[in-house]
């Protein structure tokens, strides 16, 4: 089985880096293959006009790297969307990621391999009770996609480093690395 974290934080070591770590710290021990990969090092442009058309003169985003990171999505089996909450939602480095997946939902050969996949969150926020604003949206998205939504850590933690003082929100990501192992996603 393989597991990809997608990192949509720029921060690496913050708050919601550490707890995309404990997930899959509970994953890699469950017996799954695992990857991180930080949206933040790769140039993924805002999805264009008329969305993504492969090939030839229309193909209106070619040249950046969305599509290697399409492929790591494509081939997990579980994926773990980490990241802050960023102004009542998703950091841009991930929204972008996900603006560009609906170019792809409906195309041949991608549209199957987005399907049935298990789907988890590990976010982190400066004021109490935001959570919310990361996990519905990515709940209505994976319903849309036919997966299944394997669980959430939302944890409030502002400073760098902070979330590491919540053992308790640790041992749940961790936990949930197990289970989205053990659920057989």
């Amino acid at each position: 089985m393989k597991v990809l974290v997608l990192a949509g934080s720029p921060r690496k070591g913050g708050n919601t880096d550490i707890l995309a770590d404990e997930f899959l710290r509970g994953a890699a021990e469950a017996g799954a293959e695992v990857e991180k990969v930080y949206l933040d090092d790769f140039a993924i442009r805002p999805i264009g006009e008329v969305g993504d058309v492969l090939g030839g003169r229309d193909d209106v985003r070619s040249g950046d790297d969305y599509l290697s990171v399409l492929e790591k999505f494509l081939a997990a089996d579980v994926v773990l969307f980490a990241t802050p909450v960023y102004w009542q939602g998703v950091s841009a480095q991930l929204k972008c990621f996900l603006d560009r997946l609906s170019c792809y939902i409906r195309k041949p050969g991608y549209d199957e391999r987005m399907r049935g996949k298990g789907y988890a969150v590990v976010t982190t926020y400066g004021a109490a009770d935001e959570g919310h604003w990361v996990t519905e949206p990515v709940k209505a998205g994976v319903r849309f996609l036919a997966g299944r939504y394997l669980g959430d850590v939302c944890a409030q933690a502002y400073n760098k480093g902070d979330v590491a003082k919540k053992p308790e929100a640790l041992a749940a990501a961790r936990a949930l690395g197990e289970k989205a192992v053990e659920s057989g996603a």
